[in-house]
């Protein structure tokens, strides 16, 4: 508990139980559901086994590294959609993913600090998409490449799909913010622990 309240400066840390034992077990469970259900996705995919289970590590862990020297531009957009979605959930508090399970999903929504985390991550896709359009030519396409550079940037992952340094100065002020603002405190994301690198092949 001391632990998780210096971690967080800002928002306070509420008890998920009484004592620590249950509170790491329902802590663990949680976080190996949501690595094992990425796992799957990925496999579903068609990514191999062993990709499978170093990205969903990597992203899990929010410390990420791509096996790949594009990082994660060379895998299909399904997966770069299914990394960037488990990406942003990585961020969140894992107190609210334990209301959400006993039930307390009104208690859950009222958690602010998520609210602000989710309207941030929105509103920074929708302003680097509209920047970058005219890169890409299709909204979709900007709005899924945003997309996974915030989650990325954000939670401090590493992974890349893109070199986003060609993108136009407002998009690179805006993800550079990002660094600043960090995921969720009791989420597994880190606060400017680092930035993903993009490695042309």
């Amino acid at each position: 508990m001391n632990l998780m309240k210096a971690e967080s400066p800002g928002p306070s840390v509420s008890r998920l139980v009484p004592k620590v034992r249950s509170r790491a077990k329902i802590l663990y469970e949680i976080y190996i559901g949501m690595t094992i259900l990425e796992i799957i996705l990925l496999l579903a995919g068609g990514m191999p086994l062993f990709e499978a289970l170093a990205t969903s590590f990597g992203t899990a862990g929010t410390g990420g590294f791509g096996i790949k020297n594009d990082s994660m531009a060379s895998y299909s957009v399904y997966i770069q959609v299914v990394v960037t979605i488990f990406m942003i959930l990585f961020g969140v508090n894992f107190n609210v993913y334990y209301l959400i399970l006993i039930k307390k999903v009104k208690q859950a929504a009222k958690n602010e600090e998520v609210r602000w985390y989710l309207l941030i991550i929105a509103a920074a896709i929708g302003l680097i998409a509209i920047d970058i359009f005219s890169l890409y030519g299709n909204i979709g396409t900007a709005i899924q490449q945003s997309a996974f550079q915030v989650a990325s940037i954000i939670t401090t992952i590493g992974f890349a799909t893109t070199d986003f340094n060609i993108w136009p100065q407002a998009s690179k002020t805006v993800l550079v913010m990002l660094m600043f603002i960090g995921a969720c405190a009791g989420s597994t994301g880190g606060r400017n622990q680092g930035i993903p690198i993009y490695y042309s092949a």
